[in-house]
């Protein structure tokens, strides 16, 4: 999966824009930010990045990005209230 998949996957799936960041780190949301040589991917937290995973591929953190915020019970709230 590439980000353009990766951003296609998540509108698919309706979830929020507000949930996650690609390309930047952005407060109390899940990120994926490339890196010089990796790609980082977690959630951030008053300038703190929480559960930080890092992958050498970009299409390993573009998935672990989309369970990342699958699993998270707010945002599977927000889509369950939202998306009906």
């Amino acid at each position: 999966m590439t980000i353009d998949e990766l951003r296609s996957e998540l509108q698919r799936r309706r979830v929020p824009e507000f949930a996650y960041s690609i390309g930047r780190d952005e407060n109390e949301t899940y990120c994926l930010v490339q890196g010089p040589d990796s790609w980082h991917v977690y959630y951030s937290e008053r300038g703190n990045r929480i559960a930080e995973r890092v992958f050498a591929s970009e299409a390993t953190a573009c998935e672990c990005l989309v369970q990342m915020v699958l699993n998270d019970g707010v945002v599977r709230g927000w889509m369950d209230e939202h998306n009906r």
